[in-house]
């Protein structure tokens, strides 16, 4: 059966600033990877995350976003970096239920008649809390905590690539040195 949706979180897992929210508008481009606020403080993807969404893009694979933060900063991220052309229906709500988000995820590509099971999904989050009442709340997705079950984001091409083609329920990954 194989991933056909990779969703993942933004603060601490794509950029390394653990809350855009506190983040004052309006932001600037500084380079292909980093903003800046109007304080100056600044946000950096972390290493490899345009390849690992334009590698996913060119596999075919779904990608979107479920990140508890408010929206405005997140979405000038993406669309200062160019970012926004990846992420199909992405949910980015000031609350920290990533089970209803995730949730209301499924219902609107199923609405576009895009159906995805959760043992079809990836979830990619670095907070620990949300992953087993997401799985409560969807199924047995597959899910990585970006500094336990990966070291480098491109460790998700890794994981992906070592998925058995009929595998149907998620197994134990963490990604070697």
């Amino acid at each position: 059966m194989g991933i056909k949706l990779v969703i993942f979180d933004c603060d601490l897992t794509l950029w390394d600033h653990h809350n855009v929210s506190e983040l004052r508008l309006p932001l600037t481009k500084v380079d292909a990877e980093t903003v800046r606020d109007a304080d100056g403080i600044c946000v950096r993807l972390f290493p490899g995350v345009q390849e690992v969404l334009s590698t996913l893009r060119q596999q075919g694979i779904l990608i979107s976003v479920a990140s508890w933060n408010q929206p405005e900063p997140v979405f000038a991220i993406f669309d200062l970096l160019g970012l926004s052309g990846y992420f199909t229906r992405p949910k980015v709500e000031p609350h920290p239920y990533k089970e209803r988000t995730i949730a209301a995820l499924f219902q609107e590509l199923a609405a576009d008649g895009v159906p995805v099971r959760a043992e079809e999904v990836l979830y990619v989050d670095d907070r620990r809390l949300h992953l087993p009442r997401v799985r409560e709340a969807v199924g047995p997705i597959h899910t990585l905590r970006p500094g336990v079950d990966i070291n480098d984001l491109r460790d998700v091409l890794t994981y992906l690539n070592e998925q058995p083609p009929d595998e149907s329920v998620p197994y134990s990954y963490t990604a070697r040195d």
